[in-house]
């Protein structure tokens, strides 16, 4: 198998929403290629990021419609995440939390690496009690 190929945001969109037919073919068929065995393909965090921001701000999609389909991309044959010990649990956070992705990877990632989270953000404070989240002053107070 030659290299692993790293898969940008716009091959995920075309792939999903199948909305470019000559685009979504192409897309499509190194997906299969994957399941084949003939290529691997690596999906950074930062795609999956930018794919969840397509999917809401352009195709009007809501966590309970992208989180499934992008947790049931990262389990194909040949498909890898090198953040998906944690990515995954992000997804499921987005959708289950109703969250905003990226604080849904910030205290997923956090929970994974087994840190704590400073933030202004009430809505982290209040959302996330798998991680510790205080502000910044309170860190420092030790509190």
């Amino acid at each position: 198998m030659a290299a692993p190929i790293a898969i940008d945001a716009s091959v995920v969109v075309r792939y999903l929403t199948g909305d470019d037919k000559t685009q979504s073919a192409a897309a499509t068929e190194l997906f299969r290629a994957a399941h084949a065995g003939k290529v691997k393909l690596v999906i950074p965090a930062s795609t999956i990021q930018e794919t969840v921001y397509v999917l809401e701000k352009l195709y009007n999609l809501d966590a309970a419609a992208i989180a499934p389909k992008l947790i049931s991309l990262l389990t194909l044959h040949n498909v890898d995440s090198p953040d998906a010990d944690w990515v995954v649990p992000a997804l499921q956070f987005y959708r289950e939390k109703n969250s905003d992705f990226g604080d849904a990877m910030l205290c997923a990632y956090a929970d994974w690496a087994g840190c704590g989270v400073a933030t202004f953000d009430k809505g982290i404070l209040k959302k996330f009690s798998e991680v510790t989240a205080r502000t910044p002053a309170d860190w420092l107070a030790g509190n």
